[in-house]
């Protein structure tokens, strides 16, 4: 039997307001979300979803619990995609360079650490993750705080905070930020990649585009986003897109979700074709760097 959720009624995050609309129905109810990289049909299904009418922010309410669903998380496919992840994740990195060449850096929601793999070669590097099964991995080459951000407290501040596909998996993403903007050093960067709604692809798509997921609570777009960082005393420095790093058999596993992509995914799984990778930047992969103090 599937796991059940506990959920609450919420205001806006961006604004405090009360007044919303609803865009998709709940498909899922008590049940917990799928919280893995399989990327089912089930993956999918998404709790109910509204729209602030006073600062158009997107997200989840009622707000459903799957923080215990993370702590006992185990994902045998992320461990599959080690190799694209490095990739992606040393790109990133040389666009961190460009604003901070060295220091102390926190990944939050590190996984096994493969980021953090990548940014220790400039950066002195500590990672946070609530999965035991991902930070016992990481813990084997770095420091690995095992709590959440809010709890989190260290001797010494750091000069960037990272959070890659983080945000949008909070239940209150704006007093997780603040919490960030405590630990960092003045004038420390913040980086944040997680969807932009707005986006003109995944305005085309709909409740079809890849970023509406049941374990994903809040759809940013780069004004809310913005707003929210300015709100706790942040200076935005740029906006790029992330580019992601695709093994083709990895990208084909990714398409599951769409039954319209079948012969796709066979024709990318053919022979040595699987295993070549493809780096994709697409319309609605948001990577936003901003400045505290």
């Amino acid at each position: 039997m599937s796991a059940t959720v506990e959920k609450r009624q919420i205001t806006c995050n961006v604004c405090g307001g009360f007044n919303h609309v609803e865009l998709y129905p709940d498909e899922l109810g008590d049940e917990a979300a799928p919280t893995d990289y399989g990327f089912s049909p089930a993956t999918r299904k998404t709790y109910r979803i509204v729209k602030c009418r006073d600062c158009g922010l997107i997200f989840t309410n009622p707000m459903p619990s799957l923080i215990s669903s993370y702590e006992g998380q185990v994902d045998d496919v992320y461990l599959s995609t080690e190799q694209q992840r490095h990739l992606t994740a040393r790109r990133a990195v040389g666009k961190i360079r460009k604003f901070k060449t060295g220091g102390r850096l926190l990944d939050v929601g590190c996984s096994t650490g493969v980021f953090l793999d990548e940014a220790a070669k400039y950066f002195e590097v500590e990672g946070l993750e609530l999965s035991n099964w991902a930070a016992t991995r990481a813990a084997a080459r770095h420091k690995v705080h095992r709590m959440t951000l809010e709890n989190l407290d260290v001797s010494r501040p750091f000069d960037v905070v990272t959070l890659f596909g983080v945000i949008e998996h909070f239940e209150d993403p704006k007093a997780e930020l603040e919490k960030a903007r405590r630990l960092l050093n003045r004038n420390g960067l913040l980086v944040i990649y997680t969807g932009d709604v707005d986006a003109w692809l995944p305005r085309l798509l709909g409740k079809k585009w890849w970023w509406y997921q049941g374990m994903h609570f809040y759809y940013f777009s780069h004004a809310t986003l913005g707003r929210v960082l300015s709100d706790l005393g942040f200076s935005e420095m740029a906006y790029d897109i992330h580019t992601v790093d695709f093994e083709l058999r990895s990208l084909a596993m990714s398409l599951n979700r769409y039954s319209i992509t079948r012969p796709l995914r066979s024709l990318l799984n053919v022979g040595a074709l699987r295993n070549r990778t493809l780096p994709l930047r697409l319309s609605g992969e948001m990577l936003l760097f901003a400045k505290y103090g």
